[in-house]
């Protein structure tokens, strides 16, 4: 089980670095680099090219990543499958990975059309949050650490719900901000808070995908705040709570200086990964907080039979 548990956690990680690793494809503007798929100008191994390694390695993480994704199904099946959110939540990612790479595939041969782009960003973000409830899960369920849960349901609800309603938020900001950037209209506003020196942008179709990035992304302050004092204030009965109040306070702040920097200074490959990592790692802060506020142990909420105790660490 820590092994499954272990795994769960890699993959999640791995899946924000893949984040990552697609908005540097984006950034260095490498995403037609290997202009058919699977294979990479009709061959296995791409030319010595830049832009073709940059969407190579895009790619080729992406594997990883799937490869893993199956791994903890096999995984959630070996030893939680007494539990039916945990086995059938690790089985349903299987075919959404597979759904993403169809979405890869889609960008590619239609030559990165930005409402495409913007969905394979989402989808990504709803595979990092299934894998984290996954993991959540697997943690929850250990002999170790079911028992304080199951004494402390209900209390995180109220930060919880906030969680989801911040994940709902950052849903459509996403979207907008993927379709923003493959659009061309992440330069549309040439200053910070303003666009070009107006709160409100001009008739032009890239001002107003623009600014309703930034007007999505300044509204999240509104649901962030929330949820940040309702969690702060059950530090003492919720051991996660104090550690996932700062880290989405500390990743709130580092992402609204790095958008601000990234206008500023036109979007500069560094800050242009450092945003749309930080905002995955937002997403995967609120998907664990939700996770860790709603996830009731199988046995409290069904009356199942006890799980076989843990495996000793190594």
């Amino acid at each position: 089980m820590i092994v499954a548990q272990r795994l769960a956690i890699l993959t999640a990680i791995l899946t924000v670095f893949l984040i990552g690793v697609g908005a540097f494809v984006r950034a260095t503007g490498s995403g037609l680099g290997c202009p058919d798929w699977p294979l990479c100008h009709g061959q296995a191994i791409p030319p010595g090219h830049q832009e073709a390694w940059i969407e190579f390695s895009h790619r080729f993480v992406a594997s990883v990543v799937g490869v893993l994704v199956i791994a903890v199904a096999v995984m959630a099946w070996k030893y939680y499958r007494h539990v039916p959110l945990i086995t059938w939540l690790a089985t349903a990612t299987v075919p959404l990975v597979g759904f993403q790479g169809l979405l890869g595939a889609i960008t590619v041969v239609r030559e990165l059309p930005p409402e495409i782009v913007a969905t394979h960003l989402v989808t990504a973000m709803v595979v990092l949050s299934c894998v984290i409830v996954v993991a959540v899960g697997m943690y929850i369920e250990d002999e170790r650490h079911r028992g304080f849960f199951e004494r402390t349901r209900g209390i995180g609800r109220v930060p919880g719900a906030w969680a989801l309603a911040g994940l709902g938020w950052l849903a459509v900001t996403f979207w907008v901000g993927g379709y923003m950037a493959e659009s061309g209209a992440a330069t549309a506003c040439s200053g910070w808070p303003l666009c070009n020196g107006g709160v409100l942008p001009a008739a032009d179709d890239q001002e107003i995908t623009h600014m309703l990035h930034r007007y999505l992304a300044g509204g999240f302050v509104f649901l962030v705040v929330p949820a940040l004092v309702t969690a702060w204030r059950r530090r003492g009965d919720l051991p996660w709570a104090k550690p996932y109040a700062l880290a989405l306070g500390t990743l709130y702040a580092a992402q609204v200086l790095v958008g601000a920097l990234n206008v500023w200074y036109t979007f500069p490959d560094p800050l242009t990964v450092a945003h749309t990592a930080i905002a995955g790692c937002i997403w995967g802060v609120l998907s664990a907080g939700a996770a860790l506020a709603f996830y009731e142990p199988y046995r409290a909420a069904a009356g199942a039979r006890s799980l076989p105790r843990a495996e000793a660490p190594a």
